[in-house]
């Protein structure tokens, strides 16, 4: 996490302070490997969540999920874990390991009770908020530097980017990663806007020359086709986070289709052939783009 901010050194630096450790109680109470995470209880003993700032990050994925039809998907854990993605044991597993866990997936086995509890109407339901926890641990960081009267800065949470206001009088410069090696495709210039990404480049193994990537689709248990590398640009980075998990899922046809129904959404998508995709609203935005060697 790397947090750049413009003003006095003296309102800045407090600022910061603040934000970092507001992003580190967040990270605290969203891991679900942690055993004092009100998620880890859910997961492991089955008890329902009540820590509303939970569930107001599920109520958002769980509307992400109902609009990508399921590309989203927090229950996903299951097959996380048979993938080996939650550490360093990764491995392909077997056709039939991976039906018998889809019976584990699936966003509709989840419920937000009458008294505000979340609770699960299957038994071996787990969820994962990865998907979009780091977008809503970048808002909160952002929400803490408005209330220190930061006006401009720059939250990087590796490689997730949200730009506070304009750099002085300029525009925030955030670069776009190429999916393969270190170039960039380009920058966008930005304000108030989250650049979030996600690719098959950031947790995969290689098997007989396949690359088998973290991203899965919920619905066929196997990594995501289509994509090697995309980024969504939107005001709220939460909804940005969710939806580049669920784009990338949906693929570069379905997602495109997508992106142009939502009002201030914009992507850039490359595709496993290197191909570049981008939204109507971004056709002059990316400056300096060169080829995918």
């Amino acid at each position: 996490m790397t947090i750049y901010a413009v003003g006095p050194e003296k309102i800045t630096s407090r600022a910061i302070d603040l934000a970092l450790d507001r992003m580190q109680e967040v990270d605290e109470k969203f891991n679900i490997l942690n055993p004092k995470s009100p998620l880890y209880a859910f997961n492991h003993r089955g008890d329902p969540v009540s820590d509303q700032e939970i569930l107001d990050v599920v109520r958002l994925a769980l509307k992400v999920s109902h609009e990508s039809h399921g590309a989203f998907d927090i229950t996903i854990s299951p097959l996380v874990e048979l993938w080996g993605f939650y550490g360093d044991s990764s491995r392909l597993p077997h056709e039939q390991e991976i039906k018998d866990c889809l019976s584990k997936i699936g966003y509709k086995y989840l419920t937000i009770a009458n008294n505000g509890g979340l609770e699960k109407r299957k038994e071996n339901i787990r969820i994962d908020l990865g998907g979009i926890a780091k977008g809503y641990n970048v808002s909160q960081a952002a929400k803490v530097l408005k209330a220190e009267g930061v006006t401009s800065a720059l939250i990087d949470a590796g490689g997730d980017v949200y730009a506070l206001g304009k750099k002085g009088s300029k525009f925030w410069n955030v670069g776009i990663r190429s999916p393969r090696g270190e170039d960039l495709l380009g920058y966008v210039e930005v304000e108030d806007l989250a650049v979030m990404g996600s690719g098959d480049y950031e947790r995969f193994f290689i098997k007989d020359g396949k690359r088998y990537h973290h991203i899965l689709n919920p619905k066929t248990g196997y990594p995501a086709e289509g994509l090697s590398g995309i980024t969504v640009i939107y005001s709220d980075p939460i909804i940005a986070d969710a939806w580049a998990t669920a784009l990338f899922v949906l693929g570069p046809e379905k997602g495109l289709e997508i992106v142009e129904k939502i009002p201030g959404m914009e992507t850039i998508m490359v595709t496993t052939s290197g191909e570049i995709l981008y939204s109507s609203g971004l056709k002059n935005a990316l400056k300096v783009i060169p080829k995918i060697k």
